[in-house]
């Protein structure tokens, strides 16, 4: 199956209803960090980017979590593309462009996406390269459903204890509205998958407490949209 064969157009001319549930605005949650485990989450604020004339909204997501590990650690095991595939389960493939490439501004990398993602590849660029505090890569040309692609990703210590706040940014121009939703499925996936990836990579008991965590908050969130389905067919009934 070809990536626009899992993202193809509906048959109807009409606007696609949304998934219950998908937010075009950008998830944005900084845990307090108190002690070494603690990875409660903040609640969510939202952002709004500006869209270019003529394109759609694009779609920005970023989420925060605090890690037993040095900066300089988690900045190589994010950003060398050598090191990317064999911990993060979203890449199937991930290396340098040609043998010659260090992790330096303009160096070029190509990646694959594992197939329920889509599988797609693609050549990204890095900029913004921060020695263990920032850096990251967007897309050099399309990629499915995508005009545009990126990851940012920033490496704060935490004073006083071994661990580093990591803030992961994923950003993406969709081509239509229609694939929007979906996409925006996707890149919260690839999101959370990629942090919690790492978590397990450096400090698996945390990592543990964080899936029950997102488990429990699916959990409550699925029960929410089932009590609020149940109140609103109560009111029709009633009519």
């Amino acid at each position: 199956m070809g990536m626009f064969k899992l993202f193809r157009k509906p048959r109807s001319e009409s606007p696609v209803p949304e998934a219950e549930g998908v937010s075009h605005a950008t998830l944005k949650a900084r845990p307090e960090v108190r002690r070494s485990g603690d990875a409660a989450a903040a609640p969510a604020r939202t952002e709004r980017p500006q869209p270019r004339a003529g394109q759609p909204e694009p779609i920005v997501m970023r989420h925060t979590v605090p890690m037993r590990a040095r900066p300089e650690v988690l900045y190589r095991l994010a950003l060398v593309p050598t090191r990317r595939a064999a911990w993060d389960s979203n890449m199937a493939e991930s290396a340098w462009s040609d043998d010659t490439q260090t992790l330096r501004n303009g160096a070029h990398a190509r990646f694959r996406l594992v197939r329920r993602l889509g599988g797609l590849r693609f050549e990204a660029e890095y900029g913004g390269l921060k020695t263990s505090r920032s850096g990251g890569w967007r897309t050099v040309r399309g990629m499915g459903p995508l005009e545009e692609f990126s990851q940012d990703w920033t490496f704060k210590a935490v004073p006083g204890q071994p661990v580093t706040e990591v803030t992961l940014t994923l950003r993406g121009q969709v081509r239509f509205d229609w694939v929007r939703a979906q996409v925006e499925r996707m890149m919260q996936n690839m999101l959370l998958t990629t942090l919690l990836d790492m978590q397990r990579e450096v400090d698996a008991p945390t990592a543990g407490r964080i899936d029950k965590m997102n488990e429990d908050l699916r959990q409550q969130e699925e029960a929410r949209r089932k009590a609020e389905k149940a109140a609103r067919k109560g009111k029709w009934n009633r009519r």
